[in-house]
């Protein structure tokens, strides 16, 4: 009896603290700068996206909403942007010289939770970055006087380690008399150069459309890509290997799926074989730590750190590059660099497969409906 009666009256003092106590759970609002930028000197134009956190008394998603509660206004804030070699500023860029410019729209937000009627980013031109320079940026807000700042090194050049040269087939199907036939799997990589953290690469299979000569419609290129995934670079000192591989029955799948028959298109003649291409793609290794940190969690330890590279703000300030290889036709032949085993098990799918040799009584002969 008595423990219920202290149970009553502990009860009843909470609810009553309850009742004549206010709790505001949004604590005075702080400016914080989140920043993303990314400098690639593959682009001649470098954009930095610039918003600052929100807080307020109602439901985050009707702050979301409006663009104003995080985007600075267009003098509030003054960017400049270096290129520093040892401490030694090269080249400057800043919105007090006009080098830095505040774009809207001027490439489109995606619909999503946040306002997208008015995408702000900051610009700087420079078509020529040296990657053995550094690049930091430097973010004042000028109504208190808040400097936000970051530094980051350049990509180094990676370089294409197989396949070795332009020459090589790509082989996904072998026929052999004694063996039989059989699918062929394929490696490419790259050897890593420096500050990089990650690469992922993409084939694609590059193809022209050609349609019949009555319905005088213009061939189209087309192309299947096959993303291949991240490989993870384990030091940013550079001279890594970096290797990704498709399997031939995976490459000839990801084809039909892709591929419409030809009784499914209008005024079809044939497909001409054009070429293989790889795109590769790397991130700097501060880029690289940071999608490595946000990434979602598969066990179920949820508690991740928190990574910024950015000082006295939050995001990340990074580099990332590109390079190709692409297996394209021989000029003294016109042979394409795909192995005539591929071939021939490309035109055996059904989907009008052809390769314009210069011979005519090649069996890969091209001929116009």
């Amino acid at each position: 009896m008595n423990r219920l009666l202290y149970t009553l009256i502990l009860l009843a003092s909470v609810m009553l603290f309850s009742c004549e106590t206010d709790i505001d759970v949004n604590a005075p609002y702080e400016d914080i700068t989140v920043v993303y930028g990314v400098v690639n000197p593959a682009d001649s134009n470098h954009y930095i996206k610039i918003n600052k956190a929100f807080l307020g008394d109602v439901n985050a998603l009707d702050l979301a909403a409006d663009a104003n509660n995080f985007n600075y206004t267009a003098d509030e804030i003054e960017i400049t942007v270096e290129e520093v070699n040892n401490s030694n500023v090269i080249k400057t860029f800043s919105t007090g010289a006009g080098t830095v410019v505040r774009t809207v729209n001027e490439i489109p937000k995606d619909a999503g939770v946040f306002d997208n009627t008015d995408n702000v980013l900051y610009k700087f031109v420079e078509p020529n970055i040296n990657i053995a320079n550094d690049y930091r940026i430097k973010i004042v807000n000028k109504e208190t006087g808040k400097e936000v700042s970051s530094e980051t090194e350049i990509v180094g050049t990676s370089y294409i380690a197989f396949p070795a040269s332009s020459n090589s087939n790509f082989k996904f199907y072998i026929v052999s008399g004694s063996s039989g036939n059989f699918f062929d799997d394929t490696k490419i990589g790259i050897t890593t150069g420096n500050s990089v953290g990650r690469g992922k690469a993409t084939l694609v299979f590059n193809y022209i459309e050609h349609y019949t000569t009555a319905s005088m419609k213009p061939s189209v290129a087309k192309s299947v890509e096959m993303y291949l995934g991240e490989e993870v670079a384990s030091s940013s000192l550079g001279d890594e290997s970096l290797e990704w591989g498709i399997a031939g029955s995976t490459f000839f799948t990801n084809i039909q799926s892709a591929v419409a028959l030809p009784s499914e298109v209008a005024d079809f003649s044939h497909r001409e074989l054009d070429n293989i291409s790889v795109k590769f793609e790397v991130s700097g290794a501060e880029l690289s730590t940071y999608i490595a940190v946000t990434a979602p969690s598969n066990t179920v330890n949820q508690d991740k750190p928190n990574y910024t590279n950015i000082t006295n703000g939050i995001g990340v300030f990074s580099s990332e590059g590109e390079l190709t290889y692409i297996s394209s036709r021989i000029p003294a032949n016109g042979f394409v660099n795909v192995s005539p085993n591929t071939i021939t098990h490309l035109q055996s799918l059904g989907l009008g497969f052809c390769f314009g040799l210069p011979s005519p009584t090649s069996s890969y002969e091209c001929n116009q409906l």
